[in-house]
């Protein structure tokens, strides 16, 4: 409000001065601006001169002093503008007083918005997610929640547009003094709930790694669905069987000599029976880190590659889903139980003796006990609020059973007949605890672990119990940017018990032949024990003394022990050493150099078939490589890699002092050499793939003067190719593409007649002297994605093999051996599924 008081206080001095005539305001001025952060009413009185053409010259305040209200009535009063004071018709300059009125505005009606963004069918909560409502925007906190503090009432126009799902757009009524809590769904750009892609390196503690997130592994065609499977497709990793026969074979070290650890700990299978299948849920699992070669300190007791799973803490919302397909079914259900306290629980069982019953040839054989594998995983996790410790609880259990009764020899072995029965699993309970104080941390694992294994082929038969205790705790100290250090214990403590009938030519190693003499006495063993300790420490730095160059030392000190008829222990000291120089943002450059050694594997340290006073084995590697990112989204890895082995576990016919067999000792060497290189193209909106190729070769000399041999899984090229493309609408293809050398076989040259036992003696050729043909393999997968608020339906075709080209996997023999027929790998294979989650 304003007012104008016209007090002449200048006019002509003169004896009768003339009545003067006030200026007079040209326009009603607005109301003048309130200023910020006060509050109650003032009234400013200022004194203006006004010139003789209405401008405001000068303006004084004469009130007394409100500094906020003083300052914008002085600016108001500039602006101010006046027809001019008369006097006698004449414009006359003039003082006058002129005063504004402040008023606290009116509060304008207002409300709140808040709430939470969602992904619409999974229900995942969405973090960075922007909320807008005009200017004003809130951005989504790592629980998917906003806040809008204070909106305007009425009628507002709500926006949210994220990379990767659609605009939303709508309009929420706010209410005068209220609050509104919302729940907003947003729709993938492609409805997918899984993604395939392999991801590079999650660290840089090692120089060979590859990063795999289990989010982006579920739609690989021939995987079905199954994370861990994903690992036969990386480089470096060799071919066992038609679909992955569950042993782990990488750059060329024997399957036992890799190990696969789950949170840090290993464990005992990986597969279960005709590697189908996973022994653990991958809606379980966080990710899985791949690292064929080079690893550091922290692992040891393997002279080959690894593979560690990492699970994930389960959510304190309620998820789950429910999948059937035409080989198992599996559910998972998991949520909160307490504030900080979480549980998941996952089961799976096959349907294998329905579908193998429909199958197979009944004329040849009946199953005893119906094939068929099952697991189970439960898990706890406890994070109290506002501490820095985190407990965890996982417990698994794994079970897999086959009988079969032959009508005839087993194809593989005339010399066989009987039946088969084949039940391996185990169990494990692990406890997990993680403290973080700033820059130091421990993290530690106990698990207690039983196993269970029984062999019988016609009348050869192993039975193996164990359990074992194992321990691994880890420290890591973050000094500065450039210095870090860690270290710990890595302990495992094992008691098994051998019992069996077999000859000792049965005890196979690497290289030998899978026949074994029908004329030879078999070996009886009766609940023999055999305990087996493996206490170690490492410990490990990380130098950045120039910037992109990492520098990773360490050295592992491991001490094997077992105990049968008498206690052998052997120590060995492994140095290792790797280093990373991030060239440009686009070239990172590699390499590494490490000793390696693992303890003796199976039967080897067992009386009368093995030898208690054989060494562990041992393995130099050395690795060499690039990262090249020639565009975003694209990764280039090329690495080259040597390993030499020498103290390999092989057969001898020489005897102790005493005149007792050693049956094995540690003459054996080796050598394995080759070439990695992964081109991938990350997940884009639509496409995803990479392509692996590995060119090696991996050679053995089992005792010295003898003549250099091929590994029995060396693979001197190994292509696969994955990709797959989203069509939109909930649809995706995918296609893998699998060209391999076929392995090294040991021919039959001839056989030679038993009459003790009335059957025939194989006569070999030179030790993997020929080579299965190449191993071609085309897998498609299709899936269908429907998308509900809550829950999502995927609906799957997995199809193995779809060319229906099937490969030669070996040879089988009549009775004598004087013909033979090619045994042929897995013809095609569909499998059609549903997947329920919410």
């Amino acid at each position: 409000m304003t007012s104008l008081v016209a007090l002449v206080l200048l006019a002509a001095a003169t004896p009768a001065p003339e009545p003067i005539s006030p200026p007079r305001l040209l326009a009603e001025p607005p109301r003048p601006g309130y200023p910020a952060a006060q509050t109650g009413a003032a009234r400013v009185v200022l004194q203006l001169t006004v010139d003789a053409t209405g401008e405001v010259r000068d303006v004084q305040v004469v009130s007394p002093e409100q500094p906020p209200f003083d300052a914008v009535a002085s600016a108001e009063a500039r602006a101010l503008r006046f027809a001019p004071a008369t006097r006698e018709g004449k414009p006359i300059a003039v003082r006058i007083q002129y005063a504004f009125q402040f008023e606290p505005p009116a509060a304008a009606p207002a409300g709140e918005l808040s709430g939470t963004v969602r992904e619409r069918g999974t229900r995942r909560r969405l973090s960075g997610i922007e909320v807008a409502i005009g200017d004003r925007a809130a951005v989504t906190d790592a629980q998917g929640r906003f806040e809008l503090g204070e909106v305007a009432a009425g009628a507002q126009h709500v926006v949210i547009a994220a990379p990767s799902y659609r605009r939303l757009e709508l309009t929420e009524p706010i209410a005068d003094g209220q609050r509104l809590e919302v729940a907003y769904l947003l729709d993938p750009v492609d409805a997918s709930p899984y993604e395939a892609t392999v991801t590079g390196e999650r660290t840089r503690r090692e120089v060979s790694k590859t990063s795999i997130s289990t989010a982006e592994t579920e739609r690989v065609p021939g995987t079905r669905g199954d994370a861990l499977k994903i690992v036969e497709d990386l480089p470096g990793v060799a071919r066992t069987s038609p679909i992955g026969g569950g042993q782990l074979v990488i750059r060329g070290s024997k399957p036992g000599d890799s190990l696969v650890y789950l949170d840090g700990e290993r464990i005992p299978l990986l597969y279960h029976f005709f590697a189908l299948s996973s022994t653990v849920n991958s809606d379980l699992l966080a990710g899985i880190d791949f690292v064929p070669g080079n690893f550091g300190a922290s692992y040891g007791d393997l002279t080959g590659g690894l593979v560690e799973v990492r699970t994930r803490p389960s959510r304190d919302e309620l998820h789950g889903y429910a999948n059937l397909n035409a080989l198992e079914g599996s559910l998972l259900f998991e949520g909160p139980i307490a504030p900080g306290l979480t549980f998941a629980a996952a089961g799976r069982r096959s349907y294998m003796d329905a579908v193998l019953g429909a199958v197979v040839d009944s004329s040849q054989f009946r199953f005893t006990a119906a094939p068929r594998y099952h697991d189970a995983q439960v898990r706890l996790d406890w994070a109290p609020p506002g501490s820095a410790h985190r407990l965890s609880v996982l417990a698994l259990t794994s079970n897999d059973t086959l009988g079969m009764l032959f009508r005839r020899p087993i194809s593989d072995d005339p010399n066989q007949v009987g039946g088969l029965d084949l039940r391996t699993g185990f169990s494990q309970l692990r406890l997990g605890h993680r403290w973080q104080g700033g820059a130091l941390g421990v993290e530690t694992i106990a698990m207690i672990e039983t196993q269970e294994h029984r062999n019988t082929i016609g009348s050869e038969t192993v039975d193996v119990t164990g359990r074992s205790f194992m321990l691994r705790s880890t420290a890591t100290l973050e000094l500065s940017e450039h210095v870090a250090l860690a270290g710990g214990v890595d302990s495992v403590a094992s008691q098994f018990t051998v019992s069996g009938r077999l000859p000792k030519s049965m005890i196979r190693l690497e290289g030998e032949p899978s026949m074994g003499r029908p004329d030879e006495e078999p070996t009886v063993i009766s609940g023999m024990r055999y305990d087996r300790y493996t206490p170690a420490l490492w410990t490990e730095a990380r130098f950045t003394p120039l910037p992109g160059l990492t520098v990773t030392p360490g050295v592992r000190l491991d001490v094997f022990t077992y105990v049968t008829d008498r206690e052998r222990t052997s120590t060995t000291l492994s140095p290792r050493l790797g280093v990373r120089w991030e060239a440009t943002p686009r070239l990172a450059l590699k390499g590494g150099a490490g000793l390696y050694s693992q303890g003796a594997r199976d039967a080897a340290p067992l009386p009368v078939v093995g030898n208690p006073d054989v060494e562990p084995e041992r393995a130099f590697q050395l690795t060499a490589g690039a990262e090249l990112r020639p565009a975003s989204g694209y990764l280039v890895t090329v690495e080259g890699f040597w390993k030499k082995l020498d103290r390999l576990v092989v057969h001898t016919s020489a005897a102790d002092a005493q005149g007792l067999a050693l049956n094995v000792d540690n003459a054996g060497t080796g050598r394995v050499y080759g070439l990695e290189v992964l081109v991938r193209k990350e997940l884009g909106d639509r496409a995803f793939g990479w392509i692996a190729y590995t060119l090696s070769r991996s050679e053995r000399v089992d005792r010295p003067g003898e003549a250099t041999r091929l590994f029995d899984f060396d693979q001197t090229h190994n292509l696969t190719a994955v990709g797959g493309y989203r069509l939109g609408r909930g649809w995706q293809l995918g296609a893998r593409l699998r060209l391999i050398s076929g392995n090294p076989t040991t021919p039959v040259v001839g056989a030679a007649y038993l009459a003790s036992t009335d059957s025939y003696l194989p006569m070999y050729g030179a030790t993997n002297s020929d080579r299965a043909p190449l191993f071609a393999q085309l897998d498609l997968r299709i899936d269908k994605v429907w998308t509900y608020d809550r829950w999502t339906l995927d609906a799957y075709l997995d199809v193995l093999n779809a060319t229906n080209h099937r490969s030669a996997e070996g040879v089988a023999f009549n009775y004598d051996f004087t013909r033979q027929a090619r045994v042929e790998g897995l013809p095609l294979f569909p499998s059609v599924g549903l997947k329920a989650s919410f």
